[in-house]
């Protein structure tokens, strides 16, 4: 998780899902500077088991980059599945990531951590 940081802003932004907190889901939010976005990045890895992550495709210029992909996780509370086609904007200041938002199906995340 440490090597994923040193490419963070210290003053960044990071978007999971919805800009506000919501009981609809734990990741949703705004994450705000490096221990923002270490405390995302701790939520993704005790509750995905990424079966698959795909690029489809990356566009950019010297301060902002979008892509687009796929991706299939497990959810490990649940043991269900959450697939689902992404897209990210960011912006780039100093060579790290300030802006980051992220688009998935967040009903299909909120259902896969749905226990039966």
């Amino acid at each position: 998780m440490l090597i994923q940081l040193t490419y963070v802003h210290q003053d960044a932004k990071f978007i999971a899902g919805y800009d506000k907190k919501s009981d609809r889901h734990h990741f949703y939010g705004t994450y705000l500077g490096t221990e923002g976005v270490r405390s995302l990045l701790s939520k993704f890895e005790k509750d995905l088991d990424t079966q698959e992550f795909e690029i489809l495709k990356i566009m950019g210029d010297d301060g902002s980059a979008f892509a687009w992909g796929r991706f299939k996780h497990r959810i490990r509370p649940t043991n269900k599945y959450f697939e689902s086609y992404w897209a990210v904007v960011c912006e780039v200041e100093q060579g790290k990531i300030k802006y980051f938002r992220g688009f998935e199906d967040t009903g299909a995340l909120e259902a896969a951590f749905i226990k039966e």
